[in-house]
């Protein structure tokens, strides 16, 4: 996989946990590591969300069906009985 060498900011307090935490050399593969888990947990809720849409669309269509069925059903059970 190609790296593109970057400068970053952060604020003072982070990188001090960082550096406490995080052994030098293992610094980049670390913040790669952070930043690749953050995007995919944001693909993840953008995906639940289009599917939470697509599954109220379908739940409003299925609902409108059933009712006309129950209608249709209910007409010819009215005309079955006696």
């Amino acid at each position: 996989m190609a790296k593109r060498k970057v400068n970053l900011t952060l604020p003072e307090e982070l990188w001090a946990k960082l550096r406490a935490r995080v052994p030098e050399r293992k610094l980049s593969q670390y913040v790669a590591e952070a930043a690749a888990a953050r995007l995919a947990e944001e693909e993840r809720a953008q995906l639940r969300e289009r599917l939470k849409e697509q599954y109220l669309a379908r739940a409003a269509q299925d609902r409108e069906l059933a009712e006309v069925f129950f209608a249709a059903e209910q007409e010819v059970s009215d005309q079955i009985e006696p």
